[in-house]
């Protein structure tokens, strides 16, 4: 594993901490021998940073917020058996190195005493470690967690405000009143579809991830909607077919996204193309911008973000002189 500056500079600084701890022992309990000194300090600094490096290695594995009770028998175990093995082979090799005595000799002399010293400090080390590592990850459970409200706050309010804003309102309400005249059974089919649209995001708000297959069905028919509206200045393809989750109305936010940052008329048509892969949904649209953009740059922010907090995926936005395009991943998630 490679360190920067940084990271080499803090375990420098963490060794020296627990060398001066080490000395701060010794003199407690040793004479002012330098070699028993010494000894005191090597031991006291491989217990101390060998049983912190297993505690970072557990906590990646056992979750404390999740397995707390396992989480703390493994690591006291662990540290214990380390602290036992790490505490004879350290005493040993220095005594050996700084005295000439024959590790069998030393194994023989060693008492009780010298196991419960190191038992006691490793104890010690165990308590400090381990409520440490418990309040780091129950902060960041909590940081986590008043993320994922204030993203799901601001998701809601945008699906929202894209659907039932006044705009959108008066433009459906607009195009159902032309259809009532001149196709009263397009009308009713506008009316169920609007209906749909409207249900899904009151059902889906407070949900984390969807099932593909409800999405796409929302999709299509808020595709529909804007394709009444706009007539043929707007056309929407839906290509491939997969299984997975994806976070609510987030292909709508694609399409409402294009449809807000481009101009959709006759002599300047706009195509949007959903491409669905085996792990990823791209959504692409030929560039003709507006002069004027009705936009509060929170949707693909927002989007980002959620991405962020479900997985280790992120969203891949590209663009060139001609083509828009956004890259979802599908999220491999339990409903």
């Amino acid at each position: 594993m490679r360190y920067t500056k940084k990271q080499f500079g803090s375990h420098l600084k963490e060794i020296a901490l627990m060398a001066l701890m080490g000395l701060i022992f010794a003199l407690f309990f040793n004479d002012f021998n330098f070699k028993s000194m010494a000894i005191t300090i090597i031991v006291w600094i491989v217990l101390s940073r060998g049983n912190g490096w297993l505690v970072e290695l557990i906590d990646k594995r056992v979750s404390w917020v999740d397995q707390p009770i396992y989480r703390l028998v493994l690591g006291t175990v662990v540290m214990l058996l380390y602290t036992i093995l790490a505490f004879g082979l350290v005493v040993v090799s220095t005594v050996w190195w700084f005295y000439g005595q024959e590790p069998m000799e030393t194994i023989q002399d060693f008492g009780f005493s010298n196991f419960f010293t190191a038992i006691l400090i490793t104890l010690i080390i165990t308590m400090f470690l381990h409520g440490r590592a418990f309040y780091l990850e129950w902060k960041d459970a909590l940081y986590r967690e008043e993320k994922l409200k204030n993203e799901t706050l601001k998701t809601r309010f945008e699906s929202l405000r894209n659907q039932v804003n006044p705009h959108f309102l008066f433009n459906s309400l607009n195009v159902l009143s032309g259809l009532v005249y001149e196709d009263q059974s397009k009308a009713v089919d506008f009316i169920r579809k609007m209906s749909d649209v409207y249900r899904y995001v009151l059902d889906k708000r407070d949900q984390e991830v969807v099932p593909m297959e409800d999405e796409l069905r929302f999709f299509n028919n808020y595709a529909y909607l804007q394709k009444i509206r706009f007539g043929d200045n707007l056309n929407v393809q839906v290509m491939g077919e997969a299984q997975g989750m994806l976070p609510p109305v987030a292909l709508q936010l694609l399409l409402e996204n294009a449809i807000k940052h481009n101009v959709v008329s006759e002599a300047k048509p706009l195509t949007v193309n959903v491409m669905i892969g085996e792990k990823s949904i791209t959504v692409s649209n030929n560039i003709q911008e507006k002069l004027s953009k009705d936009s509060t740059g929170i949707g693909l922010n927002n989007l980002r973000d959620r991405y962020n907090y479900l997985s280790d995926q992120s969203i891949k936005v590209e663009q060139d002189e001609k083509t828009f395009k956004v890259t979802i991943p599908i999220l491999n998630l339990e409903e």
